[in-house]
């Protein structure tokens, strides 16, 4: 049995692994999928300064606290920039890492160092402050089904902009050369295939989701769960 980590991206919160999580558990795995602070549950712990490195806390201190010492670290989009951040600083309770379309920054970056077009994309919330980051239209990163638009627009919630201002700390090239990595590339869309190629660069193992968007953990579950079960 292995303990899954699953970590989110931008807006979401653990609800969003509603597809995966079970299919996981099904297969005998204990999964863990918590919301990020100020977000999903833990909305209302927003604030200006909740940061990248906030978020990599709440995961670190999650793995201290279940004593979890054989993590399968699992980051979807901005979780990369996570689970990233805590290999560095909780490397020996991670057993597996897992990019699912993900950021993965060297030393020193953040999310908009490597995808520079969201500080322009992301805005302030409407009527909200200046801080809060509206949640992108969920249409342009994949999903298609009336229903799931409207399943994520009504969970997805305001961010702060500094979890994609702040970089993350050093150590994580080291972190990283001394633990098992895949990549799973979402080839429906253009948004991470530059920093596929770069993962492919670092010697990681990078698997070709062919015609997957960026959200497969709600559009193609079922094809993500097999990945995740297969051996890294």
């Amino acid at each position: 049995m292995a303990t899954y980590v699953l970590v989110h991206g931008s807006w979401g919160g653990g609800w969003i692994w509603g597809r995966v999580r079970p299919a996981l558990e099904a297969a005998g795995h204990r999964v863990l999928a918590p919301s990020l602070t100020g977000l999903g549950d833990r909305h209302h712990l927003a604030g200006p300064g909740v940061g990248l490195g906030t978020h990599v806390q709440d995961i670190a201190r999650l793995l201290e606290w279940e004593e979890i010492d054989d993590a399968v670290l699992v980051g979807h989009s901005y979780g990369g920039m996570v689970v990233t951040g805590v290999s560095a600083v909780a490397g020996a309770r991670i057993s597996r890492v897992v990019y699912v379309d993900a950021f993965v920054p060297r030393a020193g970056q953040s999310a908009f160092d490597i995808l520079s077009w969201l500080r322009e994309a992301f805005v302030p919330s409407d009527g909200g402050p200046s801080w809060a980051v509206a949640p992108m239209d969920f249409a342009a990163l994949g999903v298609t089904d009336p229903a799931d638009l409207d399943w994520l627009a009504a969970r997805a919630t305001p961010q702060s902009r500094l979890t994609h201002e702040e970089p993350v700390g050093p150590g994580v090239e080291e972190a990283l050369s001394s633990i098992p990595v895949t990549y799973l590339h979402c080839t429906g869309q253009p948004h991470f295939d530059d920093v596929a190629a770069d993962a492919a660069r670092r010697g990681f193992r990078v698997v070709a989701l062919d015609g997957c968007g960026h959200m497969a953990i709600v559009t193609d579950p079922g094809r993500l769960v097999a990945e995740l079960l297969s051996p890294a």
